[in-house]
């Protein structure tokens, strides 16, 4: 398993919210940061978009999704003369999830979400995003990512049996597609693991690591399943993901042992075998280094309460 279907495997979506927005023109609203995943569908009409790293504002068309993974506040609005409204104002007068603002001019209709997801588990993964992901609607956007925001726009207006279940299904996979459309897009771009994982010869060894994280891997057989040479391999997986190759490999190494202590089916021996260590010992200074506390801490940190 690659490293972002066994992060997405992982994701639960938390404390789910929605809104859908009926606005006419002229219409405004601004909105505080708030911890979270926040993503906007804009699902018929046009806006502009504004927020404090902006260099300039963002014009939105339908179709048109952005995800905000920080807690940077924003604004959204048809005109830039339109006056702005405080989203938790509006919030009193929403009626089964809609809210209608605006006068009487041109409709724009948006989905507006938010929820959470678990730090532990989504850590590698919001590591590597950046904090605002701009997805505009066009041919380069996958048919399977169209039809689920083709099924959140109608979950969101026909409120059928289930639907609060079914909405919270939609935003993992939306998000889940969001993070791949951005993988997509910024290939040659990308740092970190994710350029790892696209690359034509090292997203070979990586898959081979993730496969395998109790092997004793080396430099010599990653390279050799790479297709390259040690020392090319070497310089080319230090150049895209930032770390070593076997640095690389202690780190998901540490980021599996996390998953295994929390799911709690596992001995901490067990688990330092799982993960590639014939030591506990050895195991739990990697682990305290990695992750800041021992194993058995992390454990009783984790555990539900009573």
């Amino acid at each position: 398993m690659d490293p972002l279907s066994e992060i997405c495997a992982s994701l639960h979506v938390q404390d789910a919210m929605y809104t859908r927005v009926e606005a006419t023109a002229p219409w405004g609203l601004t909105a505080p940061g708030q911890r979270g995943v926040k993503f906007v569908l804009l699902v018929r009409g046009s806006c502009i978009l504004t927020m404090p790293t902006f260099d300039a504002p963002v014009a939105l068309r339908g179709g048109d999704v952005f995800i905000t993974l920080d807690d940077s506040p924003y604004e959204i609005y048809d005109e830039p003369s339109s006056v702005l409204l405080d989203c938790a104002e509006v919030m009193a007068s929403m009626v089964d999830n809609t809210i209608v603002i605006g006068g009487k001019g041109a409709p724009s209709t948006f989905i507006s979400g938010m929820f959470r997801l678990d730090t532990a588990y989504a850590a590698p993964l919001l590591s590597v995003l950046p904090s605002f992901l701009w997805l505009p609607a066009g041919e380069e956007r996958s048919g399977a990512f169209e039809a689920i925001l083709g099924m959140l726009a109608r979950e969101t207006s026909r409120r059928s049996i289930g639907f609060e279940s079914m909405i919270g299904r939609l935003f993992e996979i939306l998000f889940i597609h969001a993070v791949r459309a951005y993988c997509e897009q910024q290939q040659s771009q990308a740092t970190g693991w994710l350029a790892v994982v696209a690359d034509p010869n090292l997203g070979h060894a990586a898959r081979a690591m993730h496969d395998n994280l109790g092997k004793d891997w080396t430099l010599e057989a990653l390279a050799s399943i790479a297709g390259m040479s040690r020392t090319a391999f070497a310089a080319r997986f230090k150049e895209k993901a930032g770390k070593t190759a076997l640095d690389y490999l202690t780190y998901w190494r540490m980021y599996k042992a996390a998953k295994l202590i929390q799911q709690g089916s596992r001995s901490l021996a067990q688990i330092a075998t799982d993960v590639g260590y014939q030591s506990e010992a050895a195991f739990n200074r990697m682990f305290a280094r990695e992750i800041g506390i021992t194993p058995g801490r992390f454990r009783k940190a984790s555990a539900p309460a009573a």
